[in-house]
């Protein structure tokens, strides 16, 4: 099996991890998007048209597109990649030492594909 990764600008691409514009970028404002690296604030609606045209071209071509959310959900369905994902968000110098405890078994008890969502479109630290 060959390694993981990009070692040619040119080569042929066989996989890709993507991520469908949602929640996050529809917190983007005129005021937070050059912090956030973005040019301008995007039509969240139109970007996603664009995303989706993207990726079925990408498979058109035999690339095989994983998506990154479902990455996430599986990943979260697993306690110890729950537990080590959470242990490193869910720290008192982030939520605060009152919350953790809270905040935690809250998020334990989430299902996984809904706390994919929140994690990646909610509490983004981007997005903050």
């Amino acid at each position: 099996m060959a390694a993981l990764g990009a070692h040619s600008e040119v080569g042929r691409l066989r996989e890709v991890i993507v991520h469908r514009p949602d929640l996050s970028l529809r917190r983007l404002t005129p005021e937070n998007c050059k912090a956030l690296l973005f040019d301008d604030v995007l039509w969240v609606k139109r970007a996603r048209q664009e995303h989706d045209v993207f990726v079925d071209a990408l498979r058109e071509r035999g690339v095989t597109v994983h998506l990154f959310g479902e990455l996430l959900a599986e990943t979260l369905a697993l306690p110890e990649g729950r537990d080590w994902l959470l242990d490193r968000r869910v720290d008192a110098s982030i939520v605060g030492y009152d919350m953790v405890g809270e905040l935690r078994g809250w998020l334990d008890e989430m299902p996984a594909e809904q706390l994919a969502s929140l994690l990646v479109d909610r509490i983004c630290p981007r997005c903050r």
